[in-house]
C-alpha cells in the first residue's frame, strides 16, 4: 500500500471532521429525551366532604307525638333554658319499649324498658355543658349544621353503646344510649327531632 501523500491527508482530515460533526449533539442539546410536561397549577386542598343535614333540622315533633314523660322531665330540668327537648321520631328495633323517667343530675332523661331489660335505651339532656365534653370516641358522626356525636361502647367495654351528642346552638351535652347494639344507637341518633 503506498504511503499517504500530503495532498490526501487534508482531505482525509476534512472527511473525519465532517463525520464527527454529524454525530455530535447540536449545541445546547444533549441526548434527545421526551419533553417534560409544563408544570400545571399546584393542587389545591381537597374539597371538604358534603355533610348530611342534621335530623333535628327537620320538622319538629308535636308535643302530642311523643310520650308525655319527655315534657314532664324536661319541664323540671334545671337546664331546660339551654337544652332543648329532643325525642326520637321512631324507635326502630326498640319499638314497643315502655318509656319512663330517668335521673340525670341537672338535666332530664327518658329511658325505655323492654321485658327483662331495664334501661334498654334512652335519651338525656345532661347537666354537663357541651363545650366541656372531651373523650376520645372510636366513632364520630358530623352534620351540616355543625353538630357532632362521638360514640362507642360505654366505658370502652359495654354492654351499652353510648353517644355524646353536641347539637349546634344548644348548651348541654346530650347522651343517647342503647343496649340493642351500635346500629340501633346510630338509628336513634338519626331519628332525633326537636319537640314543640
Amino acid at each position: 500500500m503506498p504511503p499517504f501523500t500530503p495532498s490526501v491527508r487534508p482531505a482525509l482530515l476534512l472527511l473525519l471532521a465532517a463525520s464527527v460533526a454529524a454525530c455530535a449533539p447540536a449545541a445546547g442539546g444533549g441526548v434527545d429525551t421526551p419533553a417534560s410536561p409544563a408544570p400545571g397549577p399546584a393542587p389545591g386542598p381537597a374539597p371538604a366532604p358534603t355533610l348530611p343535614p342534621a335530623p333535628w333540622t327537620g320538622a319538629r315533633l308535636s308535643a302530642s307525638a311523643v310520650p308525655a314523660v319527655y315534657r314532664a322531665q324536661w319541664t323540671r330540668a334545671a337546664n331546660r333554658a339551654t337544652c332543648a327537648l329532643v325525642a326520637p321520631r321512631a324507635l326502630g328495633e326498640g319499638a314497643g319499649a315502655i318509656p319512663r323517667a330517668a335521673t340525670y343530675s341537672g338535666g332530664w332523661a327518658v329511658a325505655y324498658d323492654r321485658p327483662g331489660q331495664r334501661g334498654a335505651f334512652g335519651v338525656a339532656g345532661s347537666g354537663t355543658t357541651a363545650d366541656g365534653a372531651s373523650y376520645a370516641w372510636p366513632d364520630t358522626l358530623r352534620w351540616a349544621d355543625g353538630s357532632s356525636a362521638g360514640y362507642g361502647l360505654e366505658g370502652g367495654t359495654g354492654p351499652s353503646h353510648l353517644a355524646y351528642l353536641q347539637i349546634a346552638g344548644q348548651g348541654c351535652l346530650y347522651n343517647v344510649w342503647s343496649r340493642l347494639g351500635r346500629a340501633h344507637l346510630v338509628a336513634l341518633l338519626s331519628e332525633l327531632r326537636f319537640v314543640e
